[in-house]
């Protein structure tokens, strides 16, 4: 605290004290009574000062960072592609986070370009940066990232893995993953959504599964949500998997034509982070209601559990994974035996248990900065002069 601070403080308590002396049992006069009004309302107006500069310091402790882990650092780095989309603006910046809490030293490197080459390009230039002490690789589990992980091992730097789990052995072993376990959380999803249907009397008719991209995560979570649907909701059908893409106007487009295929259709389940907004859409444009559930907690997302155009999210671990993954790549820099899986949950959110994901997005949203899909950029027509 500093003394200029404390100085403000002992003068209020040095005003209060007067305030109390004023107060004794001699009746006062009508002009002590103004005056100790005056003395009121200037304490108020000390108090209410040393209260926006407490809240002021609290603003700065919390945006400084903490002082230097101890051991090896140098810098770590969050490789990632599409980072303009907020899901992926939402894990760069729980991984930040997860620097600052632990004091290291940390960079995105990141592409807003979608495409694999793109992030096989950046993910490949970081494993080569000279001041690299470790990554963390948004590398959704795919063969083609075994030589950039293989030569990370070359040059004795740790990369942590996160959301996409694959079986040990896949890549080289300096490489850990962090994430839930999709074999397993679809179940109570599937479960929550088939108990709602029946909680409307809904018993019969069919169900959408769509996906954004057929990848590692997203291939088993379908398969596991479609296993533990037959259980629960059997005489509701499951829907060949339709490709939902990562464009909004395409994405609903994708949704509304099973709609409209498939009169008979009551849920629809995605298996990726658009999945709400997706969903919301295309029951908008064809006036059917369903019972739908998508991934990730971002605000838009909530917002549409919270005004019911969804029944809910899998929250799947996102702030968790990412700000944890620097931990992971810190310790094994400095020699931490960590497991090859660090295992998380990914429970169903819905209007009741909203509260605590509407606070980690007021932590981390003030650093999302304005983006926009380069796709969407080209496919923009270059107005004429």
């Amino acid at each position: 605290m500093s003394r200029k601070l404390l100085v403000q403080i002992l003068s209020v308590i040095a005003l209060l004290a007067l305030l109390t002396g004023c107060a004794q049992p001699a009746p006062p006069a009508p002009v002590t009574v103004v005056q100790t009004q005056v003395v009121k309302e200037q304490v108020q107006v000390e108090v209410t000062k040393i209260v926006e500069t407490v809240k002021e310091v609290e603003k700065v402790v919390v945006a400084t960072p903490l002082p230097p882990a101890p051991g090896k650092n140098g810098r770590f780095y969050f490789v990632q592609s599409s980072a303009w989309h907020p899901v992926h603006q939402l894990m760069q910046q729980s991984f930040m986070d997860g620097c600052r809490k632990n004091g290291l030293d940390c960079q995105l490197a990141t592409t807003d370009e979608n495409s694999l080459d793109a992030l096989v390009a950046m993910a490949d230039a970081t494993v080569s940066r000279p001041d690299a002490a470790g990554f963390v690789m948004y590398a959704g589990g795919l063969p083609v990232f075994k030589p950039i992980i293989e030569k990370a091992k070359a040059l004795g730097l740790p990369v942590a893995l996160p959301h996409f789990p694959v079986p040990e052995g896949t890549f080289a072993d300096n490489a850990v993953q962090i994430a839930a376990d999709f074999t397993k959380w679809p179940d109570p999803i599937a479960k929550g959504m088939c108990d709602e249907l029946k909680k409307q009397g809904v018993t019969t008719g069919s169900i959408a599964i769509t996906e954004n991209n057929h990848n590692v995560t997203e291939d088993g979570v379908a398969k596991a949500f479609s296993d533990a649907w037959k259980g629960y909701c059997p005489d509701i059908k499951i829907l060949p998997t339709v490709l939902e893409g990562a464009e909004p106007t395409q994405a609903i487009a994708a949704a509304v034509s099973v709609i409209q295929a498939n009169p008979d259709i009551v849920a629809g389940f995605s298996t990726t982070g658009g999945g709400p907004t997706t969903w919301a859409g295309a029951q908008k444009e064809t006036g059917k209601k369903l019972v739908t559930v998508g991934m990730d907690y971002t605000r838009v997302n909530l917002d549409l559990v919270k005004s019911g155009q969804v029944f809910g999210i899998a929250a799947q671990p996102i702030y968790d994974e990412m700000s944890e993954a620097a931990k992971l790549v810190y310790d094994m820099a400095n020699g931490k035996k960590v497991p090859y899986w660090t295992v998380l949950q990914a429970p169903l959110v819905t209007k009741d248990n909203l509260a605590a994901y509407y606070a980690i997005l007021d932590n981390l949203e003030p650093q999302f900065r304005a983006a926009v899909n380069p796709d969407t950029l080209r496919a923009t027509p270059t107005p004429k002069p």
